[in-house]
């Protein structure tokens, strides 16, 4: 499974890891880069090489130079976005001649094998034999772990697994932070802090009640990774804070499933008004469909040789006007029953 991920979007900074393993040359930005979540939420849409998704800052030489890296290891970006990171590099000075000679992924899958938890070194995994293997471990160990190596571990396994194409269960994608949320679950789960807290004899009852009203009337995912990492780092704080965190795994879900509550990886759908469309939907819908809501010149360009292809349309989504936004957000509604 094919996962899109920057510095935005990568939670315990696992892939950054791989990066730098791969370009060394990037430790230093990696160092001095300023990777707060609040400061990326601050940014311009224009200060992204892909606005429109709000993926790749360029707005230091820091971060151009760091989304190059995430790019080099993403499966699929839109040439423009490509384009955009490669004028910023130029713009800020950054020597794209470290890209060049990448230390060869291929030592992921030697005989010396990789760490799930690299600063602990634990959870070795040498061969995609030893893939099941580790992700049994894993959620057999998931108690014993904290939160933050939890999500290492997870997002680790991902990496490993996609290098040696197998294929790991939903809900260790899940644990991997790479799903969508669903707002009602997670809503419950806070509604049910509050009354642990309020049994706990916290002062924080209050702060975990005006969190989930929050999350009432609101839409029922969210898929937006910025937004999920704030969510979950709150909850930390809060769970920290109010004692929570001591059961973990028993009465109360860590922040990671509380957040990334669903099994629908966040990859796999696009949010086109207040809604998120499967993607396998829209890629099966007939050319007609896209003639009769968006007219036939921009059917032609989303749907080249009659089948929609999502990079384009993720591209041409972000310039459509609202009206016709609304239209084609109406027309789906029909189609997700």
């Amino acid at each position: 499974m094919s996962q899109i991920i920057d510095q935005t979007s990568d939670p315990g900074f696992s892939t950054l890891r791989v990066i730098v393993e791969r370009f060394p040359e990037l430790q230093d930005m990696a160092k001095t880069a300023n990777l707060d979540p609040a400061e990326f939420s601050k940014l311009p849409d224009e200060a992204f090489a892909w606005p429109g998704e709000r993926r790749f800052p360029i707005h230091n030489a820091e971060h151009t130079a760091l989304s190059m890296g995430y790019s080099k290891v993403a499966s699929v970006l839109p040439s423009d976005v490509q384009e955009t990171m490669e004028k910023a590099a130029s713009l800020h000075g950054v020597q794209t001649e470290v890209f060049e000679k990448p230390v060869a992924i291929e030592k992921v899958a030697s005989d010396d094998g990789e760490y799930l938890i690299p600063d602990q070194k634990r959870f070795k995994v040498s061969s995609k034999e030893d893939v099941p293997i580790a992700e049994r471990i894993i959620h057999e160990k998931y108690s014993s772990l904290s939160v933050g190596d939890r999500t290492i571990a997870c997002m680790q396994l991902v990496k490993v697994a996609t290098v040696h194409k197998q294929e790991l269960h939903p809900s260790t994608i899940k644990l991997a932070g790479l799903t969508i949320t669903s707002t009602q679950r997670m809503r419950d789960w806070i509604e049910a802090r509050r009354e642990a807290s309020i049994k706990l004899g916290s002062a924080l009852a209050n702060a975990y009640d005006a969190l989930a009203r929050e999350f009432k009337g609101v839409e029922p995912y969210i898929s937006d990774a910025d937004d999920q990492v704030k969510l979950a780092n709150a909850l930390r704080k809060l769970d920290e804070e109010s004692g929570l965190d001591a059961f973990y795994g028993r009465t109360i879900l860590d922040p990671i499933q509380t957040v990334y509550n669903t099994e629908h990886p966040r990859d796999d759908f696009l949010k086109i008004g207040s809604a998120l469309q499967n993607k396998a939907l829209l890629a099966s819908l007939p050319l007609s469909f896209w003639q009769d809501t968006l007219g036939e010149d921009i059917a032609a360009e989303i749907a080249p040789g009659g089948q929609v292809d999502m990079t384009i349309l993720e591209q041409i989504l972000p310039t459509l006007p609202a009206d016709m936004k609304s239209a084609l957000e109406t027309q789906l509604a029909a189609y997700n029953g």
